[in-house]
């Protein structure tokens, strides 16, 4: 009975810790602080990423920050209007 209630304690434990792994590790391809872009890799990395840990990072940081227009006409001073966004002026 002792024996049996071990082998269920330790089964219980073994399914715990696997379950945090995995959330732990969706979380985990994040973009970084510097505006670099992290993608989940499966298999080889775009071109323009290279392999960083179980991720994919982008080489240069991401120039384009956008923000939602909201139901307005027209994007403050520097941007542009794209696809419902305001952009950055290149």
């Amino acid at each position: 009975m002792f024996a049996g209630m071990i082998r269920v304690a330790a089964l219980i434990a073994v399914a715990i810790t696997g379950l945090a792994g995995e959330a732990l590790a969706a979380g985990a391809c994040r973009p970084t602080l510097d505006g670099k872009d992290r993608i989940e890799r499966s298999g080889a990395c775009p071109s323009g990423y290279y392999v960083r840990g179980a991720c994919c990072e982008s080489f240069q940081a991401s120039s384009q920050r956008a923000a939602p227009t909201l139901g307005r006409k027209t994007c403050p001073a520097g941007t542009v209007a794209s696809l419902g966004t305001c952009v950055a002026a290149k």
